[in-house]
């Protein structure tokens, strides 16, 4: 695994659990207040989809050329 491709990885993780954090315990509840559902939401939702992208971008650069 290159270092772009972990780091894209990590990047993913480091989204999704950043949103659970906000979502289920109470980090920085004194500081974000309001809309703390959404950002947490948002923040799982863009890890997730980074993941997703980072998925189908390894699986076609690790294909044979001759395959589709």
């Amino acid at each position: 695994m290159s270092v772009g491709s972990a780091s894209r990885l990590f990047m993913s993780a480091f989204y999704t659990l950043a949103g659970l954090a906000l979502l289920f315990t109470d980090v920085l509840a004194d500081t974000i207040t309001t809309y703390r559902m959404l950002i947490g939401g948002v923040l799982v939702g863009y890890g997730v989809l980074r993941f997703v992208l980072w998925k189908q971008w390894k699986d076609r650069h690790d294909r044979p050329e001759g395959r589709p």
